[in-house]
């Protein structure tokens, strides 16, 4: 199934950066190939959700344009949940979480890039509904943009060992991206959206 709806779920990316300007085709063709198969892992179907480690150095280049279509997501999501009602972002689906909760969630994506300062106080005022998470993706944004600033030659090319997996900078801010147009996508099928 995975396989099956990978070119349409591509499709649906690439129309995204294409209507922000930031994809010149959404027709040129392409191909996909299976990565990798593994069945032994905790996610849906005992597969693995997570890519191997993205080994190539990450350059400035490459983190102003995946941090770009990052700021699409986190603008398009608020344009999508300012004029939501309260009920309706809190009301319980039958499978599933909360809008709201959702929006939470996101903010956990100061952890994937290392030793951005303040993400973890942030996601804590989330967490208590002190802070609301839109604003507090905005505010983990500027974070994450000042860490990368920061971000030395050897932190952008380094593999990192960490617990039991591997770290990049290049691949922790490609999962940012994905786990931000997951949740998107999610939250747009929700409310009967086009992503």
């Amino acid at each position: 199934a995975a396989i099956a709806n990978a070119p349409g779920a591509i499709r649906t990316f690439l129309a995204f950066l294409a209507r922000h300007g930031d994809a010149k085709s959404t027709n040129a063709p392409f191909t996909t190939r299976v990565v990798l198969h593994r069945t032994d892992g905790g996610f849906p179907g005992n597969g693995v959700g997570f890519l191997p480690v993205d080994e190539r150095p990450l350059t400035t280049r490459d983190s102003t344009a995946l941090m770009l279509r990052l700021s699409f997501i986190h603008d398009d999501l608020g344009a999508m949940v300012e004029s939501v009602p309260a009920k309706k972002l809190d009301a319980k689906p039958p499978t599933g979480r909360p809008i709201r909760d959702i929006l939470r969630h996101m903010c956990c994506e100061g952890a994937y890039l290392r030793g951005v300062t303040g993400s973890s106080r942030i996601q804590r005022l989330v967490d208590k509904g002190e802070l609301d998470p839109i604003e507090a993706l905005g505010q983990l944004f500027a974070l994450e943009q000042e860490r990368l600033r920061t971000m030395t030659k050897e932190e952008r090319t380094s593999v990192i060992l960490r617990g039991q997996s591997s770290w990049s900078a290049r691949s922790a801010l490609r999962r940012m991206l994905e786990h931000g147009w997951e949740h998107y996508t999610e939250i747009a099928a929700r409310l009967g959206q086009t992503p």
